[in-house]
């Protein structure tokens, strides 16, 4: 028995026509789509809109975007960063500059020819004191004169070496975690600006849109919903005295004007509280009754639309 031969017979009952009664394990009930509704993560003002209701998507394309003025210039400033900490981290792996080196190469060059200058002083000064013709002091001088040139001179390649080092590992493990700092900001600055477009997460049939472009969106409002292929349940309500009767995971077979064979379905849940015959499945014959939703999913994909009426019986 069908659904609407079902009501009718149901309402000739209540006003006495007699006939056949309908069956005591059969309940009514309608097709419900499963949807995905594709919200945005940020808020922001709706700039296009690229499908209209009706429209059959594939998985991955563009739905709408929004706003993404501000995100584009985050985005440029994290990069700019970005090369601000690897030129400092580069610049703590090679030490001082080339025209900073030079100065101090040029400081060596300077020492070497006054220490050349010390060693021939101290050199003539030996004979002369050797011959009395100079007083011991004045070689005295000239010794001091030479290790102060020598001194110089390797002071000044000493800082040669240093400046040619890396810095200290603190400060380099700070310029490096610095790079890594700025790499993550812009890699967050992208993901930002890549939310502000967004895609089908799935293929299947867009059911509605809810905004038109230039209207201002809340973060997790939906903009479009879709069905996808397939993706239906059934909702449909057991009376009180059935409702012990009918088992999550049991096999239904659901019924509806076109179905030219019942469909398989299983149980999936059943609410544990009561409630009155609701509006859309509302009769003369079922008006006072309390009971309970439950749903069934179909063992295989079915063709039928949301908002169809069925009707549900067990399959044994």
């Amino acid at each position: 028995m069908n659904t609407i031969q079902a009501w009718f017979v149901a309402l000739g009952a209540f006003f006495g026509f007699g006939g056949e009664m309908p069956d005591d394990n059969l309940y009514f009930g309608y097709v419900e789509g499963e949807y995905v509704y594709v919200s945005p993560k940020q808020s922001g003002v709706l700039e296009t809109l690229s499908v209209s209701r009706g429209d059959t998507v594939e998985q991955g394309q563009a739905l709408y975007t929004l706003d993404m003025d501000q995100q584009v210039l985050s985005v440029g400033e994290a990069e700019a960063n970005l090369r601000i900490a690897e030129a400092a981290l580069e610049n703590e792996l090679t030490g001082e500059r080339p025209e900073e080196l030079a100065v101090i190469e040029d400081e060596i060059l300077r020492a070497e020819a006054a220490l050349t200058l010390a060693k021939l002083n101290f050199e003539r000064s030996q004979v002369l004191t050797s011959d009395d013709f100079v007083a011991v002091a004045q070689l005295d001088r000239a010794r001091a004169e030479l290790e102060a040139a020598e001194a110089t001179v390797a002071q000044r390649k000493a800082q040669l070496a240093v400046a040619k080092l890396p810095s200290r590992d603190a400060e380099l493990e700070e310029a490096r975690q610095t790079v890594r700092s700025s790499e993550q900001a812009l890699e967050s600055a992208q993901i930002r600006l890549g939310d502000r477009s967004l895609a089908a997460p799935a293929a299947g049939y867009v059911q509605q849109t809810y905004f038109l472009p230039g209207e201002f969106i809340q973060a997790g409002m939906p903009v479009v919903s879709i069905l996808p292929p397939g993706k239906i349940k059934f909702r449909f309500f057991i009376n009180e005295q059935d409702r012990a009767l009918i088992k999550v995971g049991e096999q239904v077979l659901i019924g509806c004007d076109s179905c030219d064979a019942p469909i398989k379905a299983r149980v999936t849940y059943i609410s544990s509280t009561a409630e009155y015959t609701p509006p859309v499945i509302f009769s003369l014959e079922e008006r006072a009754k309390l009971v309970f939703l439950a749903e069934a999913l179909p063992d295989e994909a079915p063709t039928l639309l949301p908002g169809q009426p069925i009707d549900v019986r067990p399959a044994k």
